[in-house]
């Protein structure tokens, strides 16, 4: 009984190094790759799927950071929808606001001295 349970800890022990390992990789390659995008990403690794957090000044440096990722050894998976940039997240297009929709409103009785 020990033995087997021996096994199960060093396999989870080892499952846990393995994530690490990949953790500290794809870190790396993101710090050489551009030293800011290291501190704006954060990474996670749990089964070899990675997952990206955090907020990047353009979508192409999301692009950037899940490519970095899954150019690591080991990485099953990407999971960048915790990844941001600004307000967007990756893959949806932001569309313009519409200058006609506005909150602020005007009475009638309010016109410029100019104008008039």
């Amino acid at each position: 009984m020990k033995l087997n349970s021996f096994q199960h800890y060093s396999h989870d022990l080892e499952a846990v190094v393995h994530d690490t390992w990949i953790t500290g990789r794809v870190k790396s390659a993101l710090a050489l790759a551009e030293p800011s995008l290291a501190m704006q990403v954060h990474v996670k690794t749990h089964a070899g799927t990675v997952a990206l957090s955090g907020r990047v000044i353009t979508h192409k440096q999301c692009e950037q950071a899940v490519a970095l990722a899954r150019s690591v050894p080991g990485v099953v998976e990407i999971d960048a929808r915790e990844l941001l940039t600004h307000v967007f997240k990756p893959g949806s297009v932001p569309t313009a606001p519409n200058a006609e929709e506005t909150t602020e409103r005007r009475s009638p009785s309010s016109s410029r001295l100019d104008d008039k």
